[in-house]
Parts: C-alpha cells; sequence; structure tokens
C-alpha cells in the first residue's frame, strides 16, 4: 500500500472506531439520565431498568434500587461488553412503568394531574430529546479531527 491509501485507511479506522465510542458513551449517558429520572418510592422501577442489544429484555426483578446506581452499572457493563455496538435496547417490564411515562395515577401525597410528582413529564421522552445533543458531545470527543 502507498502511503495515501494508508492515511486514508487510517482516518477511515479511526473514524470507525470513534462511531462506535461515540455512540457506546451516548447510550450509557442517555441510559443514566433515564434510570436517575425515574420515580423512587419503594426503588423497584429504577432497579428494573435492563439494557441489551437489539432485542428488548423480559426480565423483571424485585431488587431495590433507591440511587440508580447499580442499574447504570449494569447497563453500563452491557453498552461497554455487547460486540455490536450498533443498537442498544433500555427496557423496564414493570406494569406500572407506563403509568410512570405517561401519567394514569389517581392524585395522592406522590401524584398530581394523573402523573408523579417526580417526573411529571415522564422520564423516557424527556431524556430522548437530549440524545443528539449527547450524541454529537461525544462525538466531538472520539471522531477524527
Amino acid at each position: 500500500m502507498d502511503s495515501f491509501s494508508l492515511d486514508v485507511k487510517k482516518f477511515a479506522d479511526g473514524f470507525i472506531d470513534g462511531a462506535e465510542a461515540a455512540t457506546r458513551g451516548a447510550s450509557i449517558k442517555l441510559f443514566s439520565a433515564i434510570i436517575k429520572a425515574t420515580p423512587v418510592d419503594e426503588g423497584r422501577a429504577r432497579g428494573n431498568w435492563f439494557a441489551t442489544g437489539q432485542q428488548p429484555s423480559n426480565k423483571k426483578t424485585t431488587k431495590i434500587d433507591l440511587t440508580g446506581d447499580g442499574a447504570i452499572n449494569d447497563a453500563s457493563g452491557v453498552i461497554v461488553g455487547i460486540k455490536d455496538w450498533s443498537r442498544f435496547t433500555l427496557t423496564n417490564n414493570l406494569p406500572y412503568i407506563e403509568k410512570l411515562e405517561f401519567g394514569g395515577y389517581n392524585d395522592g401525597p406522590n401524584t398530581t394531574g394523573g402523573y408523579s410528582k417526580q417526573a411529571p413529564q415522564g422520564m423516557v421522552r424527556v431524556n430522548i430529546n437530549r440524545f443528539n445533543k449527547l450524541l454529537n458531545e461525544e462525538a466531538k470527543k472520539a471522531l477524527p479531527k
């Protein structure tokens, strides 16, 4: 190979590695933000987030995770360790997770207008809107200049 071909290959390899690093980094930030934004009563909702690759998880847990740190560590481990970095999925299979996101509760001490007072705008929707910003931040750090 001539030096020009080597330079192009080096740039292309750097771009692919950078795209992978940006995707993984943005996914970790997004999933962490969703988990941290999940309302806490007993801690089950935060502890029930599962990261996977292509297919959503069908797991449920009774694990209590008041801070979300355990779920974030587990999700980060999946994101870093999974070979195919083209798609990551975050799943919560608790029966009331949709109510936490979209409302539907009766008013009570922790709810108003059908929504959790801790996350009246949901936890997934508000963070999904930030994904492009997170991806751009990670791409600036990871892609060749």
